[in-house]
């Protein structure tokens, strides 16, 4: 959003003012003119303001930098400036071969120093901003560059074509082999790699070329243990999972519970509030925008009674809508790294990550004869039905809640005496739906 530049926001020869600045962790801000559209100015975690000019030239959109850096360079000079292009553009001239300014970094300059080569911090910067956010139902975009900017923070000011393949390794190896201050992460090593793999494959694109060639070219992962996605936890590591969640703080433990019971994705558990849970037992979580085409049905769950149990026995947090409330106010717990590495070592399953509890709970379904349809709308995925699916409107609920009641009595046998049956169950209130058969242990 545009506001009005002043001297005061700008600030003095020393600084700008605190409200100028970028926020922590970000390497640069750009701040645009009300005054003299197409004027803004860039100012770096340094201080440093450099006044930019973004317009549009035959349909395609440009960015000029003005020299030299506020306050040498006047804001009401950089206002001529922009005005003055403006009034090229509109006469269809191109305001880099006017030769009316020299301040222009492009044009050039007989005693001007040599233009500054782009930091790695910035370089993400713009990767991000131009690439990633730019990819449609992009999700991961702050996630990308958050984990570009900690692997590389030791690099942040250097020029991203000083960057070396084994600067890139040491970094890598350093997170999968952990240090005094940070425990062993050999699946965050992967993504890192993952990450910086497409960042520098994009700076060595023609018309970018920010880079010769990527540093990671002919470098292989960190780390080659990595299970593929396609992992199912056993009976047994499931109820070892289950024993663990029970070590955990109360809403912790009852997190991963939820999860086990319901299938959901850990975000969309951890941000459940109660205001989504009808007294029917529905949770109705918000409807996610970003989701992909041919996903448009409204979700909603149908809560079997473990669940609703082990939600109804939570305290209500004051002030905090959420059924899992995190450390500050409004916020949700955030199910992370830590508590993925305490849970691989108290339910011992060295390779645990929270994603393969939704295959399990899938694999499962399927296994005590739930349809495919009913597993997709239990899951949030795209019905595989072909066109069918979009001329079906019936909710399922009925189905879905079937299904549910029977994976919680499948769960709850785990823990029953191996003598009893599964129907004598004290949760067996019920008898199986007739389309749901029940599986020999």
């Amino acid at each position: 959003m545009a506001r009005k530049l002043t001297a005061k926001f700008l600030g003095d020869e020393n600084a700008p003012s605190r409200g100028a600045l970028p926020e922590a962790g970000k390497p640069q801000i750009d701040h645009w003119d009300s005054v003299a559209p197409g004027l803004g100015v860039r100012v770096s975690k340094t201080g440093r303001r450099t006044f930019v000019i973004w317009y549009r030239l035959d349909g395609k959109p440009r960015r000029d930098t003005l020299k030299p850096p506020y306050p040498a360079l006047s804001l009401e000079d950089a206002r001529e400036e922009a005005r003055a292009t403006a009034r090229d553009v509109a006469a269809g001239r191109d305001p880099r071969l006017s030769g009316r300014d020299p301040r222009r970094h492009h044009l050039p300059q007989p005693d001007a120093e040599p233009e500054r080569p782009q930091t790695y911090a910035e370089a993400v910067a713009e990767y991000v901003r131009r690439y990633q956010r730019g990819q449609e139902r992009n999700k991961t975009a702050h996630e990308v560059e958050r984990a570009l900017l900690r692997a590389g923070a030791g690099w942040a000011d250097k020029p991203l074509a000083d960057v070396r393949a084994k600067d890139v390794r040491a970094v890598l190896e350093a997170i999968r082999d952990g240090d005094d201050e940070r425990a062993p992460a050999p699946y965050m090593a992967n993504r890192t790699f993952a990450y910086m793999r497409t960042f520098f494959a994009w700076c060595a694109e023609p018309g970018i070329e920010k880079v010769a060639k990527s540093p990671l070219d002919g470098l292989r992962k960190p780390w080659s243990g990595e299970e593929s996605r396609d992992r199912v936890y056993t009976d047994d590591e499931l109820a070892r999972l289950w024993q663990a969640a029970d070590g955990l703080g109360r809403h912790t433990g009852a997190l991963v519970k939820l999860m086990i019971l319901t299938g959901k994705r850990k975000s969309a558990v951890a941000a459940m509030k109660w205001s989504e849970i009808g007294g029917d037992g529905i949770w109705t979580p918000p409807q996610d925008r970003r989701r992909k085409r041919g996903n448009k049905r409204t979700h909603v769950i149908p809560l079997p009674p473990a669940a609703l149990a082990i939600i109804r026995a939570l305290p209500r947090a004051t002030g905090n809508g959420h059924v899992f409330p995190g450390r500050k106010d409004g916020q949700h717990l955030e199910p992370g790294s830590r508590l993925q590495r305490t849970l691989r070592e108290r339910a011992d399953i060295s390779d645990f990550a929270f994603h393969p509890i939704r295959h399990t709970v899938e694999t499962r379904l399927g296994a005590l004869g739930v349809p495919p349809h009913v597993r997709d709308l239990l899951l949030d995925h795209v019905p595989n039905r072909g066109a069918g699916a979009g001329y079906d409107h019936y909710s399922y609920g009925k189905e879905m809640r079937e299904a549910l009641e029977a994976w919680e009595l499948y769960i709850a046998n785990m823990f029953w005496p191996i003598n009893h049956s599964i129907a004598d169950h004290p949760a067996a209130t019920r008898r199986l739906p007739s389309n749901v058969v029940e599986l020999s242990r």
